[in-house]
Parts: C-alpha cells; sequence; structure tokens
C-alpha cells in the first residue's frame, strides 16, 4: 500500500507541474512575444534575445507561486 501511495503522490505532483508550466506558457504567449526568422544577422538576434528575456522577466514562475 505505501508503495501504490508513493506513486499516486507522484503522480498528482507530476499533473501539478505539468499544469503550472502549461499555464506559464499559455500566459507567454498571450503577450504575443516577438518571432525570430533568422534574418538580420546578430545584430537582430541580440534584440530579439533582449526582447525575450524582458517578456520572461515579467512572468510569474510556478515555483514562485504561494
Amino acid at each position: 500500500q505505501t508503495n501504490a501511495k508513493t506513486q499516486r503522490d507522484l503522480e498528482k505532483r507530476e499533473r501539478e507541474v505539468l499544469a503550472a508550466g502549461t499555464r506559464v506558457l499559455t500566459s507567454f504567449n498571450n503577450q504575443n512575444p516577438p518571432k525570430f526568422r533568422g534574418d538580420g544577422g546578430l545584430a537582430a538576434a541580440d534584440l530579439w534575445l533582449q526582447a525575450m528575456e524582458k517578456k520572461l522577466g515579467g512572468l510569474q514562475k510556478p515555483w514562485q507561486r504561494r
């Protein structure tokens, strides 16, 4: 019984983590993040990366929720 309960607890935690990740991804996508198309060279890539970091910085991570 102990092994079965442990397995159920692990599966429940896995579902919770997956749901939290899904919420974060949905929230991020709702912010219409910039798309990188691969053109424009290093300068364009750097600007895209900076924009992505700014968008990601505004998200609340699942492990920060209490």
